[in-house]
């Protein structure tokens, strides 16, 4: 079964910084991490092996943001904890859906990991250009 997640990055990362950090902090080879138009090529067997990701890219607010899809589990605390390692490793914000809170797969609420450790909840920003958070 495949699974879901988004992960958003204040800071603008490559696709190799991106697919060399997620394979490593996924445990699972490079060339299982591809971007979503080439996973859609993939024969059946390879796609659910592999972790699809479809970038978007902003040049405000939150700048790299990830759809993704995997067959790991990258759901709740371990999402949380990719998020962490991921701040800590890139030196950026990274928020991710508010995985305490049940209020639905949507529902605007969000957790921010800072690269020194720390941890804030946030909500989207209404009236900005770009994706955005502000914490509380």
């Amino acid at each position: 079964m495949l699974e879901n997640f988004e992960i958003s990055f204040m800071g603008s990362l490559s696709w190799d910084e991106l697919r060399t950090a997620l394979s490593k902090h996924l445990r699972t080879p490079i060339e299982n991490v591809v971007m979503l138009g080439d996973w859609l090529d993939l024969p059946p067997k390879r796609q659910i092996e592999s972790t699809s990701l479809d970038i978007i890219r902003q040049e405000g607010g939150y700048r790299t943001l990830i759809d993704g899809t995997s067959p790991l589990i990258v759901h709740g605390e371990k999402l949380g904890l990719l998020a962490a390692a991921l701040a800590m490793e890139f030196s950026t914000s990274v928020a991710v859906g508010d995985y305490t809170h049940d209020c639905g797969y949507s529902c605007g609420r969000f957790i921010v990991y800072r690269p020194d450790g720390r941890t804030f909840f946030a909500v989207e920003k209404s009236d900005c250009e770009f994706w955005d958070l502000e914490l509380w």
